[in-house]
């Protein structure tokens, strides 16, 4: 008899917390312009909770669509929720931010830098949201995610592609420009327009990094990883190791650690690409 009634106030209880649970779901939209046309034109996105999906377009405004979704298990965090959460645009000179706006969310003017902290915080709801962002083709980019999403980029030809993800993929197809992704946790698979530019960087702790490319590629690459190896079916040839030695103070003396990185010639070399894994594969292929 015991089991049974301990079941049965198991039950009792999920049924209670089932029924209690209670969602907010809205569309949040906003678009903006560059107050002029420069090849320095950035929009930077910084997010914690949710996807970030940026398109390239044929036009010349900024299209911002977030959807916000609470999940809480009653009506007042459900409330706080719907009030604390929102978006948040900035725009400084040639630049235009568009981050997470939160009672714990900070964003510096003068540094152009958000921040967010949430210790000890009394937050008895959850969130979510997932940016789709459409911009003019050119416009450089600055994007940055945490928890539960993906990054997506498709037709941006930018000078310049600035991408991380904590614990989510980055997908980069079809662009353009010096790239620069990080996804600590999974995977990079780019697909590029025209040939990456020198001083791209890619990076993945736990994850894979796959690159396309369309022409032929000229390209001096470094490549360092514990676990893994570097796949081609261009013609390599290899290259000295690249060697760098970092000090640390440490107590009253100094350590000294040497890193090396294994470096081969693409075609005739010349673009530097770097590759930093430690878990994980890395493939270029046409």
């Amino acid at each position: 008899m015991y089991k049974l009634r301990k079941l049965y106030v198991v039950f009792c209880c999920l049924l209670a917390a089932s029924a209690g649970a209670q969602s907010f779901n809205e569309t949040i939209s906003k678009e903006l312009q560059f107050k002029s046309r420069s090849d320095d034109n950035l929009v930077v996105v910084d997010n914690i909770f949710g996807s970030i999906e940026v398109e390239g377009y044929n036009g010349s405004t900024i299209k911002i669509e977030a959807e916000k979704s609470i999940n809480a298990y009653n009506n007042r965090a459900l409330e706080q929720g719907k009030k604390e959460v929102g978006v948040r645009v900035e725009e400084i000179d040639n630049y235009i931010y568009v981050f997470l706006d939160t009672p714990y969310s900070r964003f510096n003017r003068e540094t152009g830098r958000f921040s967010y902290h949430e210790n000890n915080s009394r937050r008895n709801y959850s969130y979510t949201l997932d940016f789709k962002i459409k911009v003019p083709y050119t416009t450089n980019l600055e994007l940055k995610t945490v928890n539960d999403g993906n990054l997506v980029v498709r037709n941006v030809h930018a000078n310049e592609i600035v991408v991380k993800n904590i614990n989510g993929p980055i997908t980069l197809d079809n662009i353009s420009g010096k790239t620069h992704a990080n996804a600590l946790n999974r995977d990079i698979n780019i697909s590029y327009k025209t040939k990456p530019l020198d001083g791209s960087t890619y990076e993945s702790l736990n994850g894979n990094i796959n690159i396309m490319i369309k022409e032929n590629l000229n390209a001096d690459v470094s490549f360092k990883t514990m676990n893994g190896g570097f796949y081609t079916n261009l013609n390599t040839a290899g290259m000295k190791p690249l060697s760098s030695l970092d000090t640390y103070k440490k107590g009253r003396g100094t350590k000294y650690k040497l890193n090396s990185k294994q470096r081969f010639r693409i075609g005739n070399g010349g673009a530097k690409l770097s590759f930093d894994l430690l878990n994980g594969d890395a493939t270029i292929k046409m």
